[in-house]
């Protein structure tokens, strides 16, 4: 994962993980849960971004679940075309 410059705002992390818990509700979701709250009290860590991304990855198919109700996910996991 490249060296990225996203803006990660610990309020949109946490209203993202009440829609989850509301309306996706499932165990397999606890791994990435996990990782998004650390990176709300942790935002410059890139280390976490790349948890965040393999946490993703192994959700299958609740990622589309995932994106429609977490949208954030999708900025934080993109790379900036236009980086150095």
């Amino acid at each position: 994962m490249t060296e990225t410059d996203h803006r990660i705002d610990a309020a949109q992390i946490e209203e993202s993980l009440l829609m989850l818990e509301q309306y996706v509700a499932s165990e397999k979701l606890a791994p990435l849960a996990a990782v998004l709250r650390e990176l709300a009290e942790k935002p410059h860590d890139d280390a976490l971004l790349a948890r965040l991304s393999e946490a993703f990855e192994s959700l299958g198919v609740l990622q589309g679940a995932v994106l429609t109700y977490a949208p954030l996910i999708t900025g934080l996991l993109s790379d900036d075309p236009f980086a150095d």
